[in-house]
């Protein structure tokens, strides 16, 4: 048991220091990380094999060609050389989504194409999700997470030998606080990730060549695709749509100062997919 406690004292004392020296691109937000890159990159490699294992997946026709075009573009505005990229569509009309796995293993449904209607609109979700492998998130939930753990471990050793407290009863606290901690750290940490995403995004499209206003717009489209889902933000794991829009406004002026110098000729909001 004081092996236990030592080691997770060692895991903290190590995440301090990565604190110090690991920044989220644009942002500039100070990050917890504790899980090497390459490990994760490896991880994302494996489970996205898996993942699309089951999936119908279009590698041919106009829409798998956008999206190649529009993930070269802004992997290379990512400037993430380790990573092997790649996207891949799957064919589920039903399916509104989009996903990311370390490394830069992307998936979009053709579901959300109607919500992106553009070329400049997937440029904004293909942003978001390339940020989310840049800027480490993946790693950085496991390393709350795992320091999460280590915490409670940390309070049951102590209970167990430095107090009277029962073990069905120090069952009761510890689950108490594990429910505590997800809604109260877990969750919003989760928000804060996707709304960084949408910002980090936003300037990824805007370097990429396509007009970040689009971004905001993607938002409301997406609610009239996807319908109200009736879960309280607090304790979803994406903030609302009028909460993202705000944020991004924010950081528009800077993302078209970027737009200015990089605009592609062509017309990228031209209609490709109908709602």
């Amino acid at each position: 048991m004081h092996t236990l406690v030592r080691s997770t004292a060692t895991i903290l004392a190590i995440g301090a220091l990565v604190v110090a020296c690991a920044k989220v691109p644009y942002t500039n937000r100070l990050q917890y990380n504790l899980i090497p890159n390459s490990l994760m990159r490896g991880i994302g490699a494996s489970t996205y094999t898996t993942m699309l294992a089951g999936e119908k997946i279009q590698r041919q026709g106009e829409d798998a060609d956008i999206l190649a075009r529009v993930g070269r573009r802004i992997s290379r505005a990512a400037a993430e050389p380790k990573y092997d990229w790649q996207f891949s569509m799957i064919v589920d009309d039903d399916m509104v989504n989009a996903w990311c796995l370390p490394g830069g293993k992307i998936a979009f449904y053709t579901g959300i194409l109607p919500a992106l209607k553009n070329e400049a609109g997937m440029a904004f979700v293909m942003g978001h999700e390339v940020a989310h492998a840049t800027a480490n998130h993946g790693s950085e939930r496991m390393s709350q997470q795992l320091t999460l753990l280590g915490g409670l471990v940390g309070l049951e050793v102590y209970m167990a030998n430095n107090t009277t407290v029962k073990p069905k009863d120090r069952a009761v606290i510890l689950g108490a606080l594990g429910v505590g901690a997800t809604v109260g750290v877990v969750l919003p940490f989760s928000r804060m990730h996707e709304s960084e995403a949408d910002v980090i995004g936003m300037m990824y499209m805007a370097e990429a060549g396509y007009p970040p206003a689009e971004s905001i717009k993607v938002w409301d489209r997406m609610e009239e695709v996807a319908g109200a889902s009736g879960l309280p933000a607090f304790l979803s794991t994406h903030p609302k749509s009028d909460a993202r829009q705000e944020n991004q406004r924010e950081w528009l002026p800077r993302a078209r100062k970027r737009y200015q110098r990089n605009a592609l000729e062509r017309d990228t909001l031209e209609e490709l997919w109908k709602m």
